[in-house]
This record gives C-alpha cells, structure tokens and sequence, in this order.
C-alpha cells in the first residue's frame, strides 16, 4: 500500500510529464536537439546560442534542464545528446523517431478543452473534424511505424524474400506514410491506398508525388469497407486502422481485405493493444490513455484476442501476433488460405 507521500512523488512526476513534453517540443522546434546531434563532441551554451543566434542564458537554462531530465550528458563544460537520443529527437528519418510526438500532444491536447461538455452529452469528436495541423500531426507521429513495417516487419517475410515488385493495398492509408515508406523500400511496387479524409488523400497523393512515385503509388477517395480488388495483391496493411473504424464495418473491411489479397498473400494490422483484463491496464498506462482520447473521436482500441477473432471470422488465418518494444503498438500477421 503506497504512503501519502509516494502518491505526492507520482502525481508530480505526473506533472513534470507535461512540461517536459513542452520541454522537448521546443527542443524538436528550435532544432536545438538537431544542434546537439551534429556536434558529437557536445557544445558550450555559449557556443550554441552564438552558432543559432539566441539567448545565451536561455540556452544555458535549456541545456541544464535537458541534462536533468536525462536527455543530454554533460562532459565538463560542453553538453551532447545522452545516449540513443539523436535519433530518437533529432532524425526524423528514423523508425525510432519520437521527436514530433512531443508537438503532437500538444495539438491532441485540445481535446481535453471539449471533454468536459462531451462527458454530459455522450457526444463525439470525430478524427474528420479535427483542425488542418491535427491532420498533418498525425501523419508525422505516424511515419516511424511505416519505417517500421517496411524496415523490420516485411523483410521477415518468407514469401517477400527478394521481391521488389508487391502488389498493396493499405486500408486507412491515412496521409500516405505507409504508401510512401514501401514504395521507397520496394521500387517496383505497385501500391494503392483508401482513406475516407479528404485532406489526408489529398495530403497523401501530395507527398508521393513529391517524392517521385506517383506513377506506381496512389491515394483515393474511399472507404476501405467499399474495396472491390478481387485477388489482386500480395499484402494488404491496416496500420493504426482497427481500432478507428465503427464496429458495425469491421467484419466488411476484414471480408474485403480478404477478398483483395491473392491466395497466399498476406494481411498486416498493426494497432495499439488494449489489455485483457482491467487489472492489466496497469502495465498498458499508454493503450489506456490513448483509448481514453480516442473513445471521445468515437474509436474503441480492441485487445490481441478480438483483433484475432474479427480477423479469423474474415476467412484470414492468424500466425502471429506481437507487441514488439516499447509496446506502444501490436502486429498481427495473418494469411488468406492458399
């Protein structure tokens, strides 16, 4: 049984959380972090704010408090990036990204504004109504799990193994991070994503051309429920999709991804894994705040077991299921039979 006192230290760590939040949303947006991963050998705050033009003793307070809050390390009087976090907070080019996840929450963080009269009216806040920059958050909170999939996820797949030319479907491809991140790791991939956001497709379609790849890799209008591509891809992915849809489409989305996939070819779901059990919402505190913002957006976060059972109700087959580090979110990888 905690102590009074051990309640006070939780609450103000608690607290602390939402400051060094703001904390490194500064760092990420003043490239200050970007700064420091450029300079191995560490920096002086003189030196720092000479080089970027600021405040000296603002920069000192800044780099104080990132070595307090573990951050950065300090080697006499010059501070670098603690261990790991260059690409944690400087590279968004990186599948461990979180640096934009910092910004994000504040952003997200409106929400909490319109819970109070939504707590008496039982009323909703669909992800659709959210403002342009909570769109365009997402998509960059988003694009380490594309990385993900394409760096880590896929390349272990046995039927996969030194292909370049998949077929995929990417059911909820939102603003185009996953469409993006293959098309760049396969480069004679033929992709094609639904969404039913209409600033997201555009957004998608936006940075695909962009990047080059707009001849083989599309974004449309639609719903994934709607999908009529009989037999025509390899893989069909639904990333952070699940837990966003009404339950009354979940089986059609399933029976349509099922209906897409060749026989053989493979379903991807990565989603966020609510716990089984109450008691397990302990050692799942992010899943259980997620789900607490979400539930106000109209979503529901479904535990391993339900996302297995929707997907075996569709005709897939499930092999494997995980919730690979830092457990923020689960894979399933299921087959349509050959």
């Amino acid at each position: 049984m905690p102590d009074r006192v051990a309640q006070m230290r939780k609450l103000v760590d608690y607290y602390l959380g939402y400051n060094a939040t703001r904390f490194i949303a500064l760092g990420v947006e003043t490239g200050l972090f970007r700064a420091l991963a450029a300079a191995p050998d560490g920096l002086t705050p003189q030196a720092m704010a000479t080089a970027h033009g600021l405040d000296a003793q603002y920069v000192r307070h800044f780099l104080q408090t990132g070595y307090a809050l573990e951050l950065l390390d300090l080697d006499g009087d010059r501070y670098r990036l603690a261990e790991h976090m260059a690409p944690l907070l400087a590279r968004p080019e990186h599948n461990s990204y979180l640096g934009s996840l910092a910004g994000f929450h504040h952003i997200s963080g409106r929400d909490f504004e319109r819970m109070p009269a939504l707590l008496k009216t039982g009323g909703t806040y669909t992800f659709q109504q959210h403002e342009a920059d909570f769109i365009a958050g997402v998509a960059d909170v988003t694009a380490g799990i594309a990385g993900f999939v394409a760096a880590s996820i896929l390349p272990g797949l046995p039927e996969f193994a030194g292909r370049d030319d998949l077929a995929v479907l990417d059911l909820g491809c939102g603003a185009g991070g996953t469409l993006l991140a293959l098309a760049r790791a396969y480069p004679n991939a033929r992709l094609l994503g639904l969404d039913v956001e209409p600033r997201s497709v555009e957004l998608a379609n936006a940075r695909l051309a962009e990047a080059g790849v707009g001849e083989r890799a599309q974004a449309r209008l639609a719903s994934a429920e709607s999908v009529d591509l009989a037999a025509s891809f390899d893989l069909v992915t639904l990333i952070q999709v699940l837990h966003e849809t009404l339950p009354a489409v979940r089986a059609d989305i399933l029976a349509g991804a099922f209906a897409a996939l060749k026989p053989g070819g493979v379903l991807l779901v990565v989603d966020e894994p609510y716990p089984d059990t109450v008691e397990g919402l302990r050692a799942a505190q992010s899943c259980a705040m997620t789900q607490f913002i979400e539930r106000f957006w109209g979503n529901e976060l479904l535990s391993l077991p339900q996302q297995k059972t929707l997907i075996e109700a569709a005709g897939l087959r499930v092999d494997a299921q995980s919730v690979p580090p830092p457990g923020l979110v689960s894979v399933t990888i299921a087959r349509r039979p050959l």
